[in-house]
């Protein structure tokens, strides 16, 4: 099918007819607009997956690719830099030579650069530069120069480096596009060219979808760098890989969106070998049950991490998933480095990068590690695999247990285990700042097609505030443990605070206690909470008959609030925000007469149900 098969309207002739009725209207996102999914088939069912939930999902995605396309754009330019100065130094431009005659010499010089598995020519590495007399320049043989302290010409790679072409954009692909508006959003509402857009692939293993896909490109005119692709999207990105034999390396995907309907699991082993050396993948997982520790078995085969229902379910959702894409990247001597880790409604969202360095994957057993929890109260334990010595020259031990045996120290009751999972830090903190200056604003008007600026700020904001430890507390969940009353939060954060500890919320949870106090300081504060306020039937009584360790008096303290005052914890638009049913591929059946009714497809207009007579 053609773009040319797009009819008056929108609406493509060759797809089965709709129910009677006013057609469904074009779904409009930010810049985009995007022709019907086909939502009034007879059989309720949708050729293409949309989900408006993810709105929100699409606008952060956009203003993360703006920041890192200029990200990206710096590093090539300081890349480049590098590269000018080393050459200069090998072809020994004397300083008497300088102003208009050095940049001369220089683009003279780099004219004759050789092309790939050429000679490089005697005019560079035969010649030197040297200063005649009256301090004018000229040139005479190598021959003639001493050789005492020469440094050698550049070398035949160091100037094919010089030659490389400076890339002029972010090379996008979106693995699994279904409907494309994502590529749509990306394509009008971001530049193309240096600090933008070079070129998207929008990919899709459903025909329907990409034959929506092309109607929606053709319908919001975009050129021809945008395109739309009908494969697997593992067989795509292995063909794609950056590294290894037949790897494209800089020719590699820049930005690789990954947003599953379910589990990323079975994309992470590609995605992570198509990315370019310093490339993002924008990650999405919405199998949030799996990851919430309802099943963990299915958990740890998918991610290499068991989670716990606990409560920091939501931290630990993300740190399972960042922990499956470093473990894959590693084995290919790549690292990951999160830029942005947010967990939002119903899902996960991750934004990573990824270098080739075998070095600096040998920290990777040091950032991931187990978590000990108790089954009665909310202690918990973290226990890192590794241990890093020394800052200038690293070394690499196991670590040592750190975690009390079988038996929590606090109430005596049973410790279980979870992960192991990514325990280092979940944001870039220069890059989320870089992201909150956009959302001032004077910069707003940059991105005319968010609609989500105050969730965004907020969710950035509470971002910025947050620690890099971790796993955190619950208040609610401790006082529940001794049904005690609750303690208000900014005492018992202001108290740690006094007592030389850092402490924050979860960018999800405004009652996190996220901390770097030891477990029994905050138990600590906890039994001296019961103390003054008794409970009536505690029902662990251990915990409150262990000895107090802080020393007293300890007199409470209340959190100071600092910072612009924004709000960080926005509730969802509407009731029942969530996933939305999987689209349903193929063409509508017809219904077959001979079916029993039990069995035919409930229609919408059968479900509801007439007003009974008065």
């Amino acid at each position: 099918m053609s773009d040319a098969s797009i009819v008056p309207g929108g609406v493509d002739s060759s797809l089965p007819e709709a129910s009677e009725g006013p057609a469904p209207a074009s779904i409009t996102e930010g810049l985009a607009e995007v022709l019907p999914v086909n939502a009034k088939r007879k059989d309720g069912k949708n050729d293409v997956f949309y989900n408006p939930a993810q709105v929100f999902n699409r606008d952060l995605s956009v203003l993360v690719l703006s920041v890192f396309a200029k990200v990206r754009e710096e590093e090539f330019a300081e890349k480049d830099r590098l590269r000018l100065e080393r050459f200069r130094a090998k072809v020994k431009v004397p300083e008497v030579v300088q102003g208009e005659q050095a940049d001369e010499r220089e683009n003279e010089a780099c004219k004759e650069l050789p092309k790939e598995g050429d000679q490089p020519p005697s005019s560079l590495l035969g010649q030197e530069e040297v200063p005649n007399e009256g301090d004018q320049p000229g040139l005479r043989s190598k021959e003639e120069v001493p050789n005492e302290g020469d440094q050698p010409g550049p070398s035949s790679k160091e100037m094919r480096q010089l030659q490389l072409p400076t890339p002029s954009g972010l090379k996008v692909l979106e693995a699994l596009a279904a409907t494309g508006i994502r590529t749509v959003r990306y394509a009008k509402e971001l530049p193309f060219g240096p600090g933008g857009i070079a070129s998207i692939v929008a990919n899709d293993l459903d025909p329907n979808a990409v034959e929506h896909m092309k109607r929606n490109f053709a319908h919001n005119e975009l050129p021809s760098h945008v395109q739309a692709v009908n494969s697997d999207a593992n067989a795509h990105m292995y063909s794609k890989r950056a590294k290894g034999t037949g790897g494209l390396g800089l020719s590699a995907y820049d930005v690789i969106d990954l947003d599953p309907y379910g589990t990323v699991a079975p994309f992470i082993d590609s995605a992570v070998q198509a990315v370019a050396d310093g490339g993002l993948l924008c990650i999405t997982s919405t199998d949030m049950p799996v990851l919430g520790g309802n099943h963990p078995e299915t958990c740890f085969a998918r991610y290499g991490g068991s989670a716990l229902k606990c409560g920091y379910v939501h931290e630990m959702a993300l740190r399972l998933v960042l922990h499956a894409f470093a473990t894959a990247a590693a084995r290919c001597g790549r690292e990951v480095r999160p830029l942005l880790s947010v967990s939002i409604d119903f899902y996960v969202r991750l934004f990573v990068r990824v270098f080739d360095s075998p070095a600096r994957v040998k920290r990777h057993a040091s950032k991931t590690g187990l978590v000990h929890q108790c089954v009665q109260c909310e202690s918990f334990f973290v226990q890192k695999f590794g241990e890093i010595e020394g800052s200038k020259e690293a070394k690499f031990k196991v670590a040592r247990v750190t975690v009390p045996g079988s038996e929590c120290p606090e109430c005596k009751g049973r410790m279980k285990v979870g992960g192991p999972f990514h325990c280092g830090p979940l944001y870039d903190r220069d890059f989320l700042q870089r992201c909150l200056q956009v959302c001032s604003a004077e910069n707003m008007s940059s991105l005319p097609g968010i609609v989500s600026w105050k969730k965004i700020t907020g969710l950035l904001t509470a971002m910025s505030e947050e620690n890099d430890e971790a796993l955190y507390y619950k208040l609610p969940n401790l006082c529940k443990s001794l049904k005690v009353n609750q303690m208000p939060l900014r005492q018992f954060r202001g108290t740690l605070i006094s007592l030389g500890y850092r402490v924050s919320h979860f960018h999800r949870e405004p009652q996190a206690i996220k901390t770097d106090a030891p477990n029994h300081v905050v138990f600590d504060l906890l039994r001296l909470w019961a103390e003054e306020h008794p409970p009536t039937n505690c029902p662990l009584p251990e915990l409150l008959k262990k000895e107090f360790s802080l020393s007293r008096p300890l007199e409470w303290k209340t959190e100071s609030h600092e910072g612009d005052k924004v709000a960080k914890f926005l509730p969802n638009p509407e009731p029942n925000w969530g996933p939305k049913p999987r689209a349903r591929s193929g063409v509508e059946k017809p219904e077959d007469p001979t079916e029993p009714d039990s069995k035919k497809p409930r229609r919408e207009e059968e479900k509801l149900k007439e007003p009974r007579p008065a």
